[in-house]
């Protein structure tokens, strides 16, 4: 049976690694916000450089594996760093913190985990609610790839597994559905040696494909006005919104 590719928090990370363009967006917009809510915290890539400059930040993620590896990142910041930031799992759709935060973040396009109305509409729902009155929603969007929604098959024909060196090969396969706008990334990896006859292992990621002026909308319907936005982060959109 597939598992989630956050199941594989190692793997993750190799396809992911040189991601950074986003990370001043993020920490320019919370700037002088002490109390902040990330959504999506995964491995700690946006939340740790927060609480290294001073800011308390609560990181919720509905990854069990994914949590546990940004708790073992934390333990090797210094106390005062560790103390400032609070490690939550969860969904985010229906957690209720019953407090308020000066910024809510969801980076790298973790918006796009709610597939469908009724699931957007409840976790939009909870980020108001965490939201203080003068606070700010900050989060980006991955601009639909039309190459991507034709659908693809790609090959890599060498890696090491970066949870025990084992050489494998990896087969990615992605497809949409235009009626729930849902693309589907199923990356099945096959060993290449060892003595094992273990099954090829299959890793998916479904994501809602929001194009930019949907976003918009979908933010202004849900009570967000967006203040700002920027396009200079490759491949998302950012959007820096207030409470309408």
């Amino acid at each position: 049976m597939p598992r989630s590719l956050y199941d594989r928090p190692l793997i993750y990370r190799m396809m992911h690694h040189e991601r950074s363009a986003d990370l001043p967006f993020y920490l320019r917009s919370t700037e002088g916000r002490a109390r902040v809510l990330e959504y999506g915290v995964g491995m700690g890539r946006v939340a740790l450089p927060m609480v290294r400059r001073g800011q308390q930040v609560t990181g919720v993620d509905l990854s069990a594996s994914m949590i546990e590896h940004a708790r073992a990142a934390l333990r090797e910041e210094p106390e005062d760093v560790q103390a400032r930031l609070r490690l939550v799992h969860a969904d985010g759709r229906t957690l209720s913190l019953h407090a308020r935060f000066d910024a809510v973040t969801c980076p790298f396009n973790g918006i796009a985990h709610h597939h469908d109305l009724r699931q957007l509409e409840a976790f939009l729902a909870r980020v108001r609610e965490h939201m203080r009155p003068e606070g700010l929603f900050v989060l980006d969007v991955l601009v639909p790839d039309p190459a991507l929604l034709s659908g693809t098959t790609t090959e890599v024909p060498w890696f090491r597994d970066p949870a025990d060196g084992t050489v494998c090969r990896a087969t990615e396969h992605i497809e949409y559905e235009p009626l729930s706008q849902v693309l589907t990334v199923t990356m099945t990896i096959r060993r290449m040696e060892g003595e094992d006859e273990r099954e090829p292992e299959a890793l998916v990621l479904q994501l809602r494909q929001l194009f930019p002026q949907e976003a918009r909308l979908l933010l202004l319907h849900h009570g967000f006005e967006v203040v700002r936005q920027q396009t200079e982060l490759g491949d998302v959109v950012g959007y820096v919104c207030r409470l309408a």
